[in-house]
């Protein structure tokens, strides 16, 4: 896939920096990607990109998402992990053990029903911020 202006991506050398957008192109072969705090130079053959940010969660990421709650009988808010990935399907479990699974091809009979992706953080950004219990 050509790379353009607007995908999401994220540098597979350094992944600790999270998800950014490509917002301009270099004539070195150099990307400028905006992540939410940085703007990043990257070489373009490190760069996995996607208009579709789905397809750059992996398994252990930790994503925030709305979705409807039949229990709250209205739409709600969580943290989940991502458990499983497939060309069709993320399957994400909280700490409550509650799952929610998106569709990567939703009907739009669907709207109201499709869990919503909110917010991204990836386990290398994870790890690499994080206090371990301990530390000093």
């Amino acid at each position: 896939m050509k790379l353009e202006v607007g995908m999401y991506c994220y540098n597979e050398t350094n992944r600790k920096l999270g998800i950014g957008k490509i917002i301009s192109f270099q004539s070195n072969n150099k990307v400028n990607v905006k992540y939410k705090n940085d703007i990043e130079l990257v070489n373009i053959g490190h760069l996995l990109a996607s208009y579709n940010i789905i397809d750059l969660i992996q398994n252990k990421d930790l994503c925030e998402i709305e979705f409807y709650s039949p229990r709250h009988n209205k739409r709600v808010t969580r943290l989940f992990e991502v458990l499983i990935i497939s060309d069709t399907y993320i399957n994400f479990q909280n700490i409550n053990c509650e799952f929610v699974l998106i569709n990567k091809q939703w009907n739009a009979d669907d709207l109201e029903l499709k869990p919503v992706i909110k917010a991204i953080l990836t386990k290398e950004q994870f790890e690499n911020n994080c206090y371990k219990v301990g530390d000093e």
